[in-house]
């Protein structure tokens, strides 16, 4: 039931936002009693919280594979935003975009998952970074936190053009990237 839970919880969290739905709304839609809602997590935020927690070890088991692959960095990087490109065909926003939206508005546990969440991509994105331009497979400028730190904006602001204008524009945002990051024009 846990799992049921937090599998419907998270869809809606992406796609209504932490105010749009109730743990009387999730119980209906489970077609249980809310009380069954209650008993794995008594308050709505221990839910917000759990379901970062989630998105954090679903993040960090993406991260192993990655590193155990054979692909290099660029082509790493390529993965991320494939990664990221699912949520427009979901529907949904990116974790992290539901959390910088309603940071305000979230509870505390929510809010230092989320930030861990954002902690994890930028250590992986930095290392995958460092990786690639060590082996002369990207280049740009500056150090490879900053560099992440681009990544991760161009990846949200792309994710958010396409839900007002398309795929076409996350397509664009994601040409423009990686051409920067081979050194090249678009």
């Amino acid at each position: 039931m846990r799992r049921r839970i937090l599998r419907l919880a998270g869809e809606w969290l992406q796609t209504r936002g932490y105010h749009g739905f109730s743990f009387g709304q999730l119980a209906e839609a489970l077609e249980v009693g809310s009380s069954a809602i209650h008993y794995h997590f008594p308050a709505k935020a221990d839910l917000a919280t759990a379901l970062f927690r989630q998105y954090r070890e679903d993040l960090a088991g993406w991260c192993q594979q990655m590193s155990a692959s054979p692909l290099e960095a660029s082509e790493q990087i390529e993965r991320f935003l494939d990664l990221e490109a699912r949520h427009l065909d979901d529907q949904r926003v990116c974790p992290l975009g539901v959390a910088a939206v309603e940071y305000a508005s979230l509870p505390a546990g929510a809010c230092a998952e989320a930030e861990g969440l954002r902690d994890d991509l930028l250590e992986w994105l930095a290392a995958t970074l460092d990786a690639g331009r060590r082996a002369g497979t990207l280049d740009f400028p500056g150090p490879a936190r900053d560099q992440a730190r681009v990544v991760m904006a161009a990846a949200q602001g792309g994710l958010q053009l396409a839900r007002l204008h398309g795929r076409g524009d996350f397509a664009a945002v994601r040409r423009a990237l990686l051409a920067n990051l081979a050194g090249s024009s678009v």
